[in-house]
């Protein structure tokens, strides 16, 4: 599908007819040239984003060749560069009179209705694309797919990525597509089933590999993941996802040196990169070999300065070694180079608060909890540092703000009923622990891990026997 109906230049080519093009406007002459000498060159000025210039060569070229129909789809680009997209539309609906078995009409405006957020006009042209086409069909099937994402319809567009794989089951982008809806869609088992099929009739197909093995890593399948993993290995050498995937799956499984082992090899095919050198640092942080882990993350630092991930963790490391001071600065660098980063406050918080620095600590705390409210540690982690700093009520304050998200996770109601006790407000935490009990008996033991007093308490442990199963 050649988008646009402008053609693929030859640049030889494209690059004379440019050359003469500029020597005649320059001398003030005419010079002929055919139509398809007139769309390289308006493609030479769109590419240099030059939309003056490209217009006044359309116009020159319709003088020359009034009527001509890849002139219009040229006028379409031009009018699409500038911005005027209903004028564009209204050129297409003049080239549909002209041609209305034209495909290429409908794939343009499919792409402008798009590009206006149209998708149920976009998903129309396309189908009527689909109708007219004689090639190409999988891209278009590709691209009817991206409507329906755009619609949030994600049966229909793995329906139609299936379509287009049914026509070209080599097309790499709608392998991707297909996974990425699935994921989309959370229909992990159904991804694994479709591409544990598709591998079936499609072995040496390495993206369908890459696929089923993400899927069933998403399952917590690991071993079969790292199976199919190996496999797309196998197959395509080079692809360093694959590697990623894999060592992903062995640090779940814990098995760090392999996942360092893993990562070494993408090294020897893509090159040293610095996100590889803080994915190993954080192997090595795991198995307790902090200095080898400074000396990736200072790789990773090496290579891009401003690699957050790697301030991160040479800020981790040092706050496990003692070195709290040294641990400060790398992470308030972090915090300063993305100051999104969620992951940067927490850490800087909980260092600053072993550093009995506390007022700055709560106030990356509350930084972090506007930032991200999903984070159920930032709420947890905070609660705990004003338990120690300003008592149990000012903790249970601070928890109840994180009740609109957190209100049914069982963790933060045990933790809330830990607070109330610890502040003397038994009633509310009786209340509070038999609304928690009915929904999760078993994760009461974080409420004695948290205040073991709670265990010598009758009425906790009345309510605890009560409610068990």
């Amino acid at each position: 599908m050649n988008e646009g109906h402008l053609p693929l230049p030859d640049r030889n080519d494209q690059r004379n007819c440019v050359e003469r093009y500029e020597a005649m406007i320059k001398r003030n002459v005419h010079y002929f040239f055919d139509v398809e000498e007139w769309e390289l060159i308006i493609e030479h000025y769109l590419d240099e984003n030059e939309l003056r210039s490209a217009k006044q060569v359309l116009e020159l070229a319709k003088a020359q060749h009034p009527g001509a129909l890849d002139l219009m789809f040229a006028e379409t680009q031009v009018l699409l560069s500038m911005g005027h997209l209903n004028k564009a539309l209204d050129v297409l609906d003049a080239i549909g009179k002209l041609e209305p078995y034209n495909e290429d009409v409908h794939l343009n405006k499919a792409g402008i209705y798009s590009q206006l957020r149209n998708y149920r006009k976009a998903v129309e042209h396309y189908k009527r694309a689909l109708e007219l086409a004689e090639e190409g069909l999988d891209d278009i099937h590709l691209d009817l797919a991206f409507e329906y994402e755009n619609l949030e319809d994600f049966d229909k567009a793995i329906e139609n990525l299936k379509r287009a794989l049914e026509i070209n089951p080599e097309n790499e982008a709608v392998l991707y597509e297909l996974a990425y809806c699935y994921e989309l869609n959370d229909a992990h088992q159904a991804s694994a089933n479709y591409f544990r099929a598709f591998t079936d009739e499609h072995p040496y197909s390495f993206v369908a590999w890459y696929n089923l093995g993400n899927a069933l890593a998403r399952l917590e399948r690991l071993d079969e993941s790292i199976e199919a993993l190996d496999l797309c290995i196998a197959i395509e050498e080079r692809f360093t996802s694959a590697y990623f995937s894999k060592a992903r799956n062995l640090v779940v499984q814990g098995d760090f040196e392999a996942a360092v082992t893993c990562y070494r090899e993408t090294i020897e095919h893509d090159g040293p990169q610095p996100v590889t050198f803080s994915y190993i640092g954080e192997c090595l942080e795991k198995l307790e070999r902090y200095e080898q882990a400074l000396i990736h993350y200072d790789q990773a630092l090496a290579l891009d300065p401003n690699w957050v991930d790697a301030w991160i963790g040479r800020g981790v490391v040092k706050d496990v070694q003692g070195r709290l001071g040294e641990a400060i600065k790398d992470l308030e660098i972090a915090t300063r180079l993305a100051p999104e980063n969620g992951d940067a406050h927490f850490f800087l918080a909980n260092t600053l608060a072993r550093a009995e620095r506390f007022e700055e600590s709560l106030a990356e705390f509350n930084k972090l909890n506007a930032l991200e409210p999903e984070s159920l540690d930032g709420w947890m982690e905070h609660a705990e540092l004003l338990l120690m700093v300003k008592g149990a009520d000012a903790a249970v304050l601070k928890l109840r703000e994180g009740g609109a998200v957190h209100k049914l996770n069982a963790r933060f109601r045990y933790r809330m009923v830990s607070l109330l006790l610890r502040a003397g407000r038994e009633q509310q935490a009786l209340l509070e622990l038999e609304e928690v009990l009915v929904a999760d008996h078993a994760a009461h033991v974080q409420l004695f891990e948290h205040f073991p007093d709670a265990a010598h308490m009758p009425q906790v442990i009345h309510l605890v026997e009560l409610y068990r199963r």
